[in-house]
């Protein structure tokens, strides 16, 4: 059986199952169909209907394993770029959720230095994310069902999880200064990798434009709400990918200089001057 055959076996049933799923449940809902019913469906068509799924899919994996995919790859072929792509977001907001209550950061160590870039970039969120957790509260106690006040709150909840991700990935990846040069990132995403020797100068320099980040010339922009405070000038130009919530949407970039927003941009300028010297 060929990989494109196994394919689409796996896509039918996958979609046959789900469309069934949802049916029952519909129909349950509008109380054509009983529990028992619904049950007896399940038991006769859904559940084979889910292991074959289960088994197609493990067939797809060992053939794409096989081929040299990688994971990432491999979920994407399984569930769709897009889904993927969602489904990696949420992991990584729990593993930076993780990082975070353990105060740790990704790649950090001994001969590290970590540069923060989240200073001021969280009041909006942080607000928000206030004002979404007042608001659950009180739904939680304005509505007289019980059953749909659990839900409601459970749904809530775990729809706060990805925001609060989402502010970790950024406090848990800084930018990092290590001997071979600097990494300059923007959450879980690497936005260029700078030589030690290619680094040349270390500008102070405050910038409110712009607020987005982009592409000028030959100058790469990685604001923060107020702007940028610190330039880089490199000896030669290197690579830069822009950050994107979707892999495949971020775009490249040949840039010879970098005007970034970090936390302290005295103390920055120190490490890497001294990363000059040395």
């Amino acid at each position: 059986m060929t990989e494109r055959t196994v394919r689409l076996v796996h896509r039918a049933a996958l979609v046959l199952t789900v469309v069934v799923a949802c049916t029952n449940a519909f129909l349950v809902a509008l109380g054509i169909l009983t529990p028992v019913t619904a049950l007896k469906v399940w038991l006769g068509f859904e559940l084979p209907l889910g292991i074959l799924v289960l088994i197609v899919g493990a067939l797809r994996v060992r053939i794409l394993r096989r081929s040299g995919t990688p994971w990432a790859g491999v979920l994407d072929e399984l569930v769709g770029r897009v889904p993927g792509a969602l489904i990696r977001a949420e992991l990584r907001s729990y593993r930076a959720l993780w990082f975070l209550i353990r105060g740790r950061r990704v790649c950090a160590g001994p001969e590290v230095t970590t540069i923060g870039y989240t200073r001021g970039t969280m009041s909006v969120p942080i607000a928000w994310l206030v004002a979404s957790v007042i608001e659950i509260a009180v739904v939680h106690i304005l509505v007289p069902w019980e059953w749909l006040r659990w839900t409601l709150l459970i749904v809530s909840v775990y729809s706060l999880l990805p925001l609060a991700g989402w502010l970790a990935d950024r406090v848990v990846n800084p930018h990092l200064l290590t001997r071979d040069g600097l990494v300059l990132r923007s959450g879980h995403q690497v936005v260029a990798r700078i030589d030690a020797d290619n680094l040349q100068r270390c500008i102070p320099r405050h910038r409110f434009q712009p607020a987005e980040t982009g592409v000028d010339g030959e100058v790469l922009f990685l604001p923060g709400p107020d702007g940028t405070n610190l330039d880089l000038v490199l000896a030669e130009p290197v690579e830069a990918l822009l950050p994107a919530f979707f892999e495949h949407s971020r775009r490249p970039a040949l840039v010879s200089r970098f005007a970034i927003h970090v936390d302290d941009p005295a103390a920055a300028r120190r490490v890497l001057d001294a990363a000059l010297l040395a």
